[in-house]
């Protein structure tokens, strides 16, 4: 926060992707088995509304200075812990004489369920690709907004603020069509929709026109929230499966900045949005699990 040192930077920069990283699974495995379908849609629905404001909070400051945006989100962070504690105590409470212990099963256990029903291998490492396709072609957005596009601090902090609205509202939609069509059926419905339509940033100019395109893809990304909690965390394999998807995906992603900057560099700039049609190579192979 206050360090120039590109060091102590990268250390703390390094940690707090770490922390977030860990959570990530295990805590879409545990909504997932907690809630039901209508609940997951009202959960993905209602908690991105909380971020809406801080991107353009955040850009507001950072144009004064970037060490109070730090030091607010600081404080953010501080409020956020204490409130935690807080739910904690009172989950505790509530759940004393309902508590089940759930059993341990060792990692060569995971292996025979997943040589059993190959499925709940295949379909984690379909979507870590996507994620990684999607991350490379998605990787620079912000930078290609501000310096090619030309858009302002302000306008970069609409668009994340849209991006967060569109979060919200793909839940609805995505439990009406996972319903009908099935979810793996909608999580690679989407994946193609959202590969086209990220593609289609290649030909755009203008930062409002960029802001309401980025704004659609997100939208089917965000999309694939409830398909993909409610399938995965029914699985025996659940919290592997969630694991598979967030740890290949990062271990593909540590390539991504190199590839992005390769085509940014020797092709242009607005070629990097043209790797997400890749997507629709591993989309296509899900519809074969589309029975699940």
């Amino acid at each position: 926060m206050f360090s120039h040192n590109f060091l102590i930077v990268l250390a703390a920069v390094s940690l707090a992707y770490i922390g977030f990283n860990v959570r990530v699974p295990l805590m879409r495995v545990v909504i997932g088995k907690r809630m039901s379908k209508e609940e997951l849609s009202t959960y993905f629905t209602i908690t991105p509304l909380f971020s809406i404001v801080l991107p353009l909070l955040a850009s507001f400051i950072a144009q004064e200075s970037y060490t109070i945006d730090f030091v607010v989100a600081v404080i953010f962070i501080i409020i956020v812990i204490l409130i935690l504690f807080v739910i904690k105590s009172i989950v505790s409470l509530t759940e004393e004489k309902h508590t089940t212990i759930t059993s341990h099963i060792p990692f060569k256990e995971y292996s025979k369920l997943m040589r059993e029903d190959r499925s709940e291998l295949i379909l984690p490492l379909v979507l870590a690709v996507n994620r990684f396709i999607f991350g490379t072609s998605f990787l620079y957005i912000p930078l290609y907004f501000t310096e090619i596009i030309k858009g302002s601090l302000l306008e970069l902090g609409i668009m994340l603020s849209t991006e967060t609205i569109a979060i919200s509202l793909a839940s609805p939609p995505s439990k009406f069509v996972s319903d009908r069509l099935g979810n793996v059926t909608t999580l690679a419905m989407t994946r193609i929709l959202a590969a086209i339509t990220y593609a289609l940033l290649y030909f755009i100019k203008s930062p409002v026109i960029f802001i309401i395109v980025n704004w659609v893809g997100t939208l089917f990304i965000a999309m694939d929230n409830v398909p993909e909690v409610s399938l995965f965390s029914k699985m025996k394999t659940a919290n592997l499966s969630m694991s598979l998807i967030d740890s290949v995906s990062t271990l593909l992603a540590i390539s991504s900045p190199l590839i992005a900057l390769i085509i940014w560099v020797n092709i242009s700039p607005a070629s990097v949005f043209l790797l997400s049609l890749l997507v629709i190579i591993p989309s296509a192979i899900m519809f074969k699990y589309k029975h699940l």
